[in-house]
């Protein structure tokens, strides 16, 4: 998949392409269906995404709690593995963030990429002050012989899937409900980094990784799925995993701390994904580490079994 951050390189492997428009925060069941519905009309031609970054909101609510479902490398990621040909990274500025609905698509999609085709939600907005939306669209581009396509995002209990609705279940600690927009469990990418090993010292030997950059979810205990990426021991294992800022301890820095069953193994610098698959309680205080020792093995207890079903064959 080829990542352009500068549009005038794009137009020699955009010529004649499909592109979809949008941010794919997560990239859930509504986005899969739309990529998917793109790349049959584009084929045999090239089916590429334009995207923005910073993300909008990024742009307007600047210093706002993060909230993103993915990192941009993630994302990447996930595209590619959908079979996306290319990706075209706009950088929102106070430059693009001026241009007209007219602006964009004769300077950007017909200009600039010679794009045939264009597909995106159907509550599309496009523009300064978001004018423009898929009637707009399809007129504009229609002046300069780009076809535009809309469709509707699929449902999940009579409510249009949104990354919005996976950021609120996931902030009220329900990884079911966002796995059933996503479809799959959501989970958090990251470099393994070095902790004050204090999980080691009470028989809970942990992983730390950072969050930076990117929705926290609810504070608590999870079961969770952990999957090395790199390394010697790169696999597939359960565990339980803790979000929040240690209070027994007095941390005041959020991160994601988790047990890997049957796993004592130093792996600083490796990359994981940690897939949160049960909420099982908030984070809490204790009064004593004896408590806190008592309570993560029942933890630990309580997610070897909720994952005992689990299968660890990808």
């Amino acid at each position: 998949m080829k990542i352009f951050k500068k549009i005038k390189e794009a137009k020699a492997f955009t010529k004649k392409s499909m592109v979809v428009i949008g941010n794919f925060d997560g990239l859930h069941l509504g986005h899969r269906k739309i990529i998917a519905k793109a790349q049959k009309l584009a084929y045999p031609n090239k089916m590429g995404i334009i995207t923005f970054e910073p993300h909008p909101r990024d742009y307007f609510l600047k210093n706002s709690n993060p909230f993103k479902l993915t990192t941009t490398e993630t994302k990447y990621a996930l595209l590619k593995e959908l079979g996306v040909d290319f990706v075209i990274e706009l950088k929102f500025d106070q430059h693009l963030e001026c241009y007209p609905p007219e602006k964009f698509v004769s300077i950007i999609l017909a200009k600039n990429l010679e794009i045939k085709n264009v597909m995106v939600g159907q509550d599309f907005r496009f523009g300064h002050k978001r004018s423009g939306d898929f009637r707009t669209l399809k007129e504009l581009g229609a002046n300069h012989g780009i076809n535009a396509f809309a469709m509707e995002l699929d449902n999940v209990g009579k409510k249009t899937i949104s990354s919005t609705r996976i950021r609120k279940a996931l902030e009220r600690g329900e990884p079911q409900e966002a796995k059933d927009m996503l479809g799959y469990w959501h989970r958090i990418h990251g470099k393994v980094i070095r902790g004050d090993r204090r999980g080691r010292e009470l028989g809970f030997p942990t992983i730390n990784i950072e969050l930076k950059g990117i929705l926290i979810p609810r504070y608590g205990v999870y079961s969770c799925m952990i999957e090395v990426l790199s390394g010697e021991f790169a696999n597939l294992y359960k565990g339980a995993a803790s979000i929040g800022k240690k209070p027994t301890f007095g941390t005041n820095e959020t991160n994601l701390e988790v047990h890997i069953f049957e796993f004592a193994h130093e792996i600083y610098g490796a990359k994981v994904a940690v897939s949160l698959v049960n909420f099982q309680r908030p984070e809490e205080e204790f009064e004593s580490i004896e408590s806190l020792v008592r309570q993560m093995q029942l933890d630990c207890e309580q997610a070897s079994l909720y994952l005992s079903s689990f299968n660890l064959s990808k």
